[in-house]
This record gives C-alpha cells, sequence and structure tokens, in this order.
C-alpha cells in the first residue's frame, strides 16, 4: 500500500489525545503506526489530538465521524496514560485519555480492515486486531501501558 502515509514525526511538544476502545467481539479496532519504510511498528486505537476547547470524550466522537463516518457513544473512561516516547530519533509527549465506547453507527468499520483519512489528506489502515495477537507479541500495542488497561 505505497499510498499510506508513513514519515510523520511527532512534534516538541505536550500534546492531549483522546483514544476509542472499540471492540467487536474480541477485536480491538487500531490503526497502524509504520515505520519509514512501510511495515508495521504497531498499533493504536483510533481517535486524535484534543482541540482547544473540546473536551476529550467529545473528541472520540469528532474524529470517529471525520475519519471513518461512524457515530460513536462513549461509555466509560478507562484511564489517562502519559506517553513519552521515541519514533525515528524525534521524542513526543502525550496525555492520552483512553475512553471505553461503542459505535452505535460505524461507517468504515463494518470490515475487517479499511483505510481511513485524516485532515490533512494522509492515509492509514485501520484494522480489528484480536486482543490475544497484543497479548501474546506479534502485535505491538500503542501507547506503552494500554495493553496493562485492557
Amino acid at each position: 500500500m505505497s499510498d499510506i502515509s508513513s514519515h510523520w514525526r511527532p512534534r516538541p511538544q505536550i500534546r492531549t489525545k483522546a483514544l476509542a476502545l472499540l471492540w467487536r467481539d474480541d477485536a480491538l479496532l487500531v490503526c497502524a503506526i509504520r515505520r519509514d519504510d512501510g511495515t508495521i511498528k504497531g498499533w493504536r486505537p483510533l481517535g486524535g489530538t484534543v482541540e482547544f476547547g473540546e473536551r476529550a470524550a467529545d473528541t472520540i466522537v469528532r474524529e470517529l465521524s471525520e475519519e471513518i463516518g461512524a457515530t460513536a457513544q462513549i461509555t466509560g473512561l478507562r484511564g489517562v496514560l502519559e506517553n513519552i516516547y521515541t519514533h525515528h530519533g524525534h521524542t513526543g509527549h502525550e496525555v492520552v485519555f483512553l475512553f471505553d465506547a461503542t459505535l452505535t453507527a460505524p461507517g468504515l468499520a463494518r470490515a475487517d480492515d479499511f483505510i481511513l483519512t485524516e485532515d490533512d489528506g494522509s492515509r492509514h489502515l485501520a484494522a480489528w486486531v484480536p486482543r490475544d495477537r497484543f497479548a501474546a507479541q506479534t502485535a505491538r500495542l500503542f501507547p506503552d501501558g494500554l495493553l496493562a488497561l485492557l
């Protein structure tokens, strides 16, 4: 999939993120995080950056609508993680709100995997990945610490 964006770098600032924990049976809906060579480094739940004046839970509803045409309902706050990480030699720092949610209208998420498009036009693979792949470490889940909360 050569049209999938892979050259993302974190910004040198603290960002506030909200991510949705969406389940279909025992599979979590996640988005691929790629290395520059296009291979998948790991997966993270769908969501995005909390905008100024926006509540974190509202970010989930907005992002899922924009990115995959889905309607979501927040069912609870699972936890908050502080995530300091390195991606291709660049340090990122984010505070991540993790929300349990359900899709009342799944949009693109009806499929087992699909391409989502960000506001900036970048495209990313999203898929329902079974929890046991993360537990067995055959797939890596981001942000670090999330697996322990599941």
